[in-house]
């Protein structure tokens, strides 16, 4: 089989939970503040586990599984396990405790969570055991969907940009060239080029994905995703449609061949509205991200029904042209 290193690129929050004093314990997962958390068949879910009192994370890995229960336990493949060292939020003097990031993928068979008045009507849950010992389940929810376009900030190896005032953006998206460079700053996109930006979270895909198996071809997404395109500085996430912005449909939403759980959106640049800001001001430096703290010109965001996500990119303004001297 084989896991690659984008396995890693998976956020994580922190839903701090009372540490129990002898067995392990859930502590965060997933992109969005736990219990219950929002999942999608075949999403890579990165789990924070306490391992319990006396572990020793000079020593060696404890043995780890992980389930996902839907009236029974299935397997979820441990595709990563990594010592985390994180920071925490909580009261001064205690200290941090030693976790295991985890990382699993949700099975593509789990049953869709009908939901009604926002109460879970058929519910699910996620329990990780450490050398044989099982954390307390945490509920979940299945989504058809549940798109989260990867950032550098997914990272769970190498460092994490703190500082946007002076390097660009604090969570740069992975969306690539053709060439598979990055979009950036220094190397922006331009009108009708094709971008590919990569995700987790799009569900089930036609022909059917196997659980912890890599994508053995670009297979569509069963979902229907739309597009929009919000030529604003710094702009947020939107619902495709929500704020009237041109919405499209992606040239291909779907599984990345070769990868399990990755997921890209191809698409076109659209054109830039005149008068478009830059991100970078070359007469100022060419290597940083700061005019007017514009980090971002072009906020692309997909979605479903289910869930949505977008991300902020750099796009070079089109010329400005002089008007035909009059004779």
């Amino acid at each position: 089989m084989r896991i690659v290193s984008l396995v890693a690129f998976l956020g994580v929050s922190f839903g701090w939970a009372q540490s129990p004093t002898q067995g392990p314990a859930l502590v965060g997962a997933g992109f969005a503040n736990p219990f219950p958390i929002a999942v999608a068949p075949g999403q890579l879910l990165t789990l924070l586990v306490d391992p319990g009192a006396g572990y020793d994370p000079s020593g060696p890995l404890p043995g780890v599984s992980a389930v996902f229960w839907n009236g029974s336990d299935e397997t979820m493949p441990v595709l990563q396990i990594q010592n985390a060292t994180t920071g925490c939020i909580i009261p001064t003097g205690a200290g941090c405790p030693n976790l295991l990031a985890v990382t699993v993928q949700v099975p593509f068979d789990a049953p869709i969570s009908p939901v009604s008045a926002n109460v879970l009507l058929r519910p699910s849950g996620v329990a990780v055991s450490v050398n044989g010992v099982k954390t307390p389940y945490i509920g979940a929810l299945s989504l058809a969907d549940q798109v989260h376009f990867l950032t550098a900030c997914d990272l769970l190896l190498g460092g994490v940009n703190t500082n946007p005032s002076s390097r660009g953006l604090a969570c740069t998206p992975m969306i690539t060239h053709a060439d598979g460079t990055s979009v950036s700053a220094i190397r922006p996109a331009v009108a009708g080029e094709e971008l590919v930006a990569y995700a987790t979270g799009l569900g089930q895909t036609n022909p059917a994905l196997t659980t912890g198996q890599p994508a053995a071809g670009s297979s569509p997404a069963v979902a229907v995703f739309n597009i929009d395109f919000n030529y604003r500085t710094n702009a947020l996430a939107t619902q495709p449609g929500a704020i009237g912005a041109p919405v499209s449909t992606p040239l291909f939403a779907g599984a990345t061949k070769g990868y399990v759980g990755l997921y890209q959106f191809n698409f076109i640049v659209p054109p830039p509205p005149t008068g478009l800001q830059p991100c970078v001001n070359n007469a100022v430096t060419p290597d940083v991200n700061v005019v007017n703290q514009v980090f971002s010109n072009l906020t692309v965001s997909a979605g479903s029904v289910s869930s949505f996500d977008g991300a902020g990119i750099c796009v070079q303004p089109q010329p400005v042209l002089d008007p035909p001297a009059v004779r």
